[in-house]
């Protein structure tokens, strides 16, 4: 068994339970659980935390993202995994997420076996502030105006209502569409088409459609 501690954070019953099952099968102690992030900061109030494996998505309220700042600031050590369908945090709300420093992502998609999620807890505990990469290696180059603006052709939003809410000019707007189809390998041929298939790679890198789905 291993010394370290665990926090658990999910507001989905189901998974929760899952974690902590999974968590334990590999002998690490789960020093609590919860589906909030005002349980989990009761939790890390009352007993020893080492380490906080987190989901994203916390439904309304404070996410995971908020949640890891506040535990940071009550044990500046702690180690921080998030787990999110979203293959980048920053696609969730991409002005607003700015990870802790050290702080360890998985993206659900991408793991094979639960052994991945056993190895980071190990490796936050042995290093909590060590920089690690919170994205996959083609969003690296996009700001979170850029990610915004992806998010929000997903959503349908036109050019000139993104325009309005970025407070840039349609112009600026299409430039950023024209980097986003360079960068997600959609092809920019100015039909309507270039649109659907920049939703589709936003729906594949939050994880709500899988990558060959209709394909």
């Amino acid at each position: 068994m291993t010394d370290c501690r665990v926090l658990v954070v999910d507001n989905d019953p189901f998974t929760l339970t899952s974690l902590v099952n999974s968590l334990e099968n590999n002998r690490i102690v789960v020093a609590g659980r919860a589906g909030t992030a005002r349980e989990a900061l009761a939790i890390a109030d009352a007993v020893n935390v080492d380490v906080a494996l987190l989901d994203l998505d916390l439904g309304i309220g404070p996410n995971g993202i908020d949640l890891a700042h506040a535990l940071r600031a009550k044990a500046p050590e702690i180690g921080l995994v998030l787990l999110s369908t979203y293959r980048d945090p920053r696609l969730m709300v991409p002005d607003v997420l700015t990870p802790p420093p050290g702080m360890a992502y998985l993206s659900k998609r991408e793991i094979d076996d639960f052994g991945q999620v056993t190895r980071q807890i190990l490796s936050v505990v042995a290093s909590p502030l060590r920089q690690r990469t919170t994205h996959v290696s083609k969003l690296a180059s996009l700001t979170a105006s850029q990610l915004r603006i992806l998010q929000l052709v997903a959503e349908g939003a036109s050019s000139q209502r993104i325009a309005d809410e970025r407070g840039v000019s349609r112009k600026s707007v299409e430039q950023a569409i024209s980097r986003l189809s360079e960068v997600l390998g959609v092809a920019k041929d100015g039909s309507a088409n270039q649109r659907v298939r920049l939703t589709r790679a936003y729906l594949e890198l939050a994880g709500k459609i899988d990558q060959k789905a209709g394909s």
